[in-house]
């Protein structure tokens, strides 16, 4: 499978690999990945985060977490590897969602917001590759304009019968 100049520098050459099997051999079962999520993976985590994102629970911002970053990575992987490592209470905030009402959100500290990063980063790699194409639901490099464009597309050229959109969220959520 070729690989993108994009995909190997989100990517390491462990986890290239992974991609390429899970692309070639959709039936294969991967017994084991933290291997691959060592301190290179935790720093691209931490480059990854947005700059100014919300704290969590104990108030820790990326720029402090970033201070003496190298240490603080080595003990979060071996944290990690010896199963010590816990997640964090997460952070509850109600932010507005149309006329008078809200939405909850869960805020994780950024040790968390890492090691999510680091796992979504191994994951993708496996199935990523087995995703159909367009498939555009929190996809790296995807979203709803790619969407709306591919069915614009489709609908031009005469392609389609039917389409649908649904809203089912009122129908499982009854708020007190």
């Amino acid at each position: 499978m070729p690989v993108s100049k994009q995909t190997t520098d989100l990517f390491s050459t462990g986890l290239l690999k992974v991609m390429e099997r899970a692309k070639r051999d959709p039936e294969v079962r991967f017994r084991s990945l933290a291997c691959h999520i060592d301190e290179w993976a935790l720093r691209r985590a931490h480059q990854s985060l947005r700059k100014g994102a919300a704290v969590g629970v104990d108030g820790i911002t990326k720029e402090a977490y970033g201070d003496q970053l190298t240490d603080k990575l080595r003990d979060l992987r071996g944290r990690l590897r010896g199963g010590r490592w816990r997640h964090q209470p997460i952070r509850r905030v109600h932010i507005p969602k149309g006329k008078d009402k809200t939405r909850p959100i869960g805020i994780s500290c950024v040790e968390d917001k890492i090691v999510q990063n680091a796992v979504r980063e191994v994951l993708g790699a496996v199935y990523e590759p087995l995703f159909y194409e367009h498939s555009y639901g929190f996809r790296p490099g995807r979203g709803a304009h790619d969407a709306v464009r591919t069915l614009n597309q489709v609908l031009y050229r005469g392609g389609g019968n039917w389409i649908l959109e649904a809203d089912i969220k009122s129908f499982f959520y009854r708020s007190s």
